[in-house]
């Protein structure tokens, strides 16, 4: 149940839509479990990297977050920009484990989430099979495909040039921006344009 690199996604299909994805995070039983899902999905981070979260990763003032990425051949810390009611329920979860800054619990494990990838992995599969979303495209659901997810979900809302490309790939971490530019195919105008532009312009041609 090893974590899956920065490849692309290679099952066209391989994505949860919207309404899936928040079927699975509501369908979570408790603060932990829904914040972790939804720290995967709204910042499309690997599992790994939610798991080794502190608070001191957390820029409350900011709205951003600092992620430890380990598909690198040495760790590098990311600061990624949050949405706010992500940050909320950050807040909410820590005021409630009573670890509100300043009043920090000493013990050995510092992570906001002291629980196992494999963990993560079966609640996944869990609240698949309760909601009804075992199968994402070709493969059984999976924690990467909220990732995964994410990517498609960004070129969608709003992918428009090379700038917005590089911004994707800076926020997604990959190493290379053909990894990132994999996720323009499911853009709805990307390439709808440079189809229906090409044969406008060999009719133009054939007068």
């Amino acid at each position: 149940m090893g974590e899956f690199a920065s490849v692309p996604m290679k099952d066209p299909r391989g994505y949860l839509k919207p309404a899936q994805a928040n079927k699975l995070i509501n369908a979570t039983g408790n603060i932990r479990d829904r914040l972790i899902f939804q720290l995967m999905y709204r910042c499309g981070r690997r599992v790994s990297e939610v798991l080794l979260l502190t608070e001191d990763d957390i820029l409350w003032n900011d709205r951003k977050i600092i992620f430890t990425i380990l598909k690198r051949k040495r760790p590098v810390k990311e600061l990624k920009p949050v949405d706010s009611e992500t940050i909320e329920l950050l807040r909410r979860y820590l005021n409630k484990k009573g670890r509100v800054k300043g009043l920090k619990r000493h013990r050995k494990d510092s992570r906001l989430f002291p629980i196992t990838r494999q963990y993560v992995f079966k609640l996944v599969r869990k609240l698949g099979k309760e909601t009804g979303i075992e199968m994402v495209g070709l493969k059984k659901i999976h924690p990467h495909h909220f990732r995964h997810s994410f990517a498609v979900h960004a070129v969608r809302s709003g992918v428009n040039s090379a700038e917005d490309l590089r911004k994707l790939q800076m926020y997604m971490g990959h190493a290379n921006i053909s990894t990132t530019a994999h996720y323009l195919q499911f853009s709805p105008d990307e390439l709808r344009s440079l189809v229906d532009g090409m044969w406008k312009k060999g009719k133009r041609n054939e007068k």
